[in-house]
């Protein structure tokens, strides 16, 4: 019994610490770590890997907490994540920050976003 109530000590112990060192600061992460929500402009880069077709774009994309979670085409079409009726997976997005060294404010984004659909995987590299 005192060994399990040991052993269960330091399974909590671990567990504490590994989280306490996961949380960020959520006052520093606010100021240096993100952009606001909203539509953004940016160069989209193509790839589908079925016709080995490559492009680059201009189009519009809108960010969420930090991540690329729609792209619109401007032609009426677009890709988003979350629920689809178009049968597709849309993952990634997640936003890289590029910085000013000597001022810390961001000047770029880059991320990657993956769509697939049957055994076509079309890329999308994005830069803001």
């Amino acid at each position: 019994m005192k060994q399990f109530l040991l052993a269960l000590s330091i399974l909590f112990f671990i567990t504490t610490v590994s989280y306490a060192n996961t949380v960020s600061d959520p006052i520093k992460s606010s100021k240096t770590s993100n952009i606001q929500d909203g539509w953004y402009e940016a160069t989209v880069k193509y790839y589908n890997s079925s016709t080995y077709t490559r492009s680059t774009y201009t189009l519009n994309v809108k960010v969420q907490y930090n991540r690329v979670v729609a792209i619109d085409f401007g032609d009426g079409g677009s890709i988003h994540s979350g629920y689809n009726n178009s049968g597709y997976i849309y993952s990634g997005g997640t936003l890289s920050f590029q910085r000013d060294y000597s001022t810390g404010s961001i000047t770029s984004a880059t991320t990657r976003v993956t769509v697939s659909q049957g055994t076509t995987m079309l890329t999308y590299d994005i830069s803001l």
